[in-house]
């Protein structure tokens, strides 16, 4: 029923199209425009409740009126709603709804993550509004579909402001190597479970191939990665902050005088020595040029399920790939990068919820707003298996309506599949999500505003002096010393004991 009375509005707009042939055809998307043209709102008397979504956007699609009315073709009939789309260019889309909010202006579904339009900040400045009730009477499909541990993420003081938009939340850090080289020299990827079992392998890569072998691009990147050693970083801006994650008694460390740190500072800096690190790695594009060209062997990343597709469609070479992240953390920033809210000034929170209960259970709708309008924006490559691909002569670039941003409306796993070889990678991403060990400090946010001086007087140390031992550029024990000197001298200790102190209250108001 849903497809075909899409077509009946396909219908109608194809034949005003015809009727006014002096118009020109529309433009891929509008990227000079701050905000999608609103649609004219129902009146009262359709009996519809209006309902608006702002957020971020890579321009404005030519044919967002198109989809937004295929939309409320459906919304109209079963929640009564009528849903203004309001996208907002990523460049502007901060500024804008912080402006918005702080105004007092009346809005309904936003997005928020901890790296825009601040959820944090939002909810210490009270513009979102509670969701745990709206949760249980509006929306117990999108209740159900996360165990408690994963909207405990969500929480603030007890509290749940944001739905959390699913997605790959641990981050499986591992490797992929290229297949044809794990082939040629008898990789076993079985038997690989740390960084430092690769390396027998990336020698006879780099001797053999005469190659560097570990793919990295500038500025540099190193071995050490919080959640592989078991740490909650507790703030991805405070590079050497961290706890590790099971444990009870929510003690914040410097993860730079941590072993786990030297370890992979060591290993690192034998990869660079060995040369299986570029010792100066290349421009991003350029390095990524390289690897296509065949000029690496492996990259190491978050090893998702399907990141061996993505990386084939990037590279254009059959990859393998393996996680050797164990266990997997659940931490705060993971669950939370992307949300949606409900702006405290909404008149219809209900209904608002309502909405936001379609776009995490209602695949349809969700594609809806990700993908477009089947025969229109995407087609069927094998529609048993919910894989799609572009019209003939269009793709990414020309599409008159391709977001690319699925992990911002809803349920990614919702997603139809671009590529046959993903088929069955949300299941096993989302059993991932599901199992992955919650840490202690699940749900805790830094609050920066008493250590904000320090934050940045430390950050530049860091940047200074960590970095190059990070990266492999610098031995441990030729920097180590001095870097952890400078680093407590510009706050490293002030910004722990601060910290330390706002996890003891948290856990005061928040008992597991």
């Amino acid at each position: 029923m849903n497809r075909h009375r899409v077509l009946g509005v396909l219908s109608v707009l194809l034949v005003a199209s015809l009727i006014l042939t002096a118009c020109p055809a529309p433009a891929p998307a509008d990227s000079s425009s701050g905000e999608g043209q609103q649609a004219a709102a129902p009146s009262p008397a359709e009996g519809l409740v209006n309902i608006t979504y702002s957020y971020g956007s890579r321009g404005i699609p030519a044919d967002l009126q198109m989809v937004e009315d295929a939309m409320n073709e459906i919304l109209h009939e079963k929640i009564g709603v009528h849903l203004t789309l309001e996208p907002i260019d990523f460049g502007a889309f901060n500024d804008k709804m912080q402006l918005r909010l702080s105004a007092g202006e009346e809005c309904d579904i936003i997005f928020t993550a901890p790296w825009i339009n601040s959820y944090a900040n939002n909810v210490a400045n009270g513009v979102l509004a509670p969701l745990d009730d709206l949760l249980l009477n509006h929306a117990p499909g999108l209740w159900g579909s996360m165990p408690p541990t994963t909207w405990d993420a969500a929480r603030v003081n007890g509290v749940i402001y944001g739905v959390i938009n699913q997605q790959i939340f641990p981050k499986p850090w591992g490797v992929h190597p290229r297949k044809d080289l794990a082939e040629k020299y008898g990789l076993d990827l079985d038997s690989v479970t740390k960084w430092e079992d690769m390396e027998p392998w990336l020698a006879d890569v780099r001797d053999g191939e005469g190659i560097t072998p570990v793919f990295v691009a500038a500025p540099g990147r190193g071995l050490f990665l919080s959640q592989y050693y078991g740490f909650d970083p507790l703030d991805d801006g405070i590079g050497f902050l961290g706890m590790k994650a099971d444990d009870e008694t929510l003690t914040a460390v410097n993860m730079v005088e941590t072993v786990e740190f030297q370890m992979a500072a060591e290993s690192t800096k034998r990869w660079v020595d060995e040369g299986y690190m570029p010792l100066e790695p290349l421009p991003n594009d350029e390095a990524r040029s390289a690897f296509r060209a065949g000029q690496y062997a492996m990259g190491y990343h978050v090893e998702k399920p399907g990141n061996d597709v993505e990386a084939q469609n990037a590279y254009g070479f059959e990859f393998l790939s393996k996680s050797l992240t164990v266990p997997l953390i659940l931490d705060t920033a993971g669950a939370t990068a992307t949300m949606n809210a409900i702006c405290a000034t909404s008149k219809n929170p209900g209904k608002a919820m309502e909405v936001l209960e379609e776009f995490n259970t209602n695949a349809y709708i969700y594609n809806l707003l990700s993908r477009g309008i089947e025969g229109v924006h995407w087609v069927w490559k094998d529609e048993a298996n919910q894989v799609m691909r572009f019209p003939d002569g269009v793709d990414g670039n020309t599409s008159t309506y391709n977001p690319n941003t699925d992990w911002m409306f809803g349920n990614q796993f919702n997603a139809y599949y671009r590529d046959a070889k993903q088929v069955g990678a949300w299941e096993a991403t989302k059993e991932m999500n599901d199992t992955a060990f919650p840490s202690e400090a699940l749900g805790f946010v830094v609050d920066r505003e008493p250590i904000k001086t320090e934050i940045a007087q430390t950050s530049a140390v860091y940047n200074e002096l960590v970095l190059p031992i990070q990266y492999g550029w610098v031995a441990y024990e030729d920097g180590a010393a001095e870097a952890i000197e400078k680093l407590n001298e510009a706050g490293a200790q002030t910004i722990i004991n601060e910290v330390n102190r706002q996890l003891q209250e948290w856990r005061a108001k928040n008992p597991r």
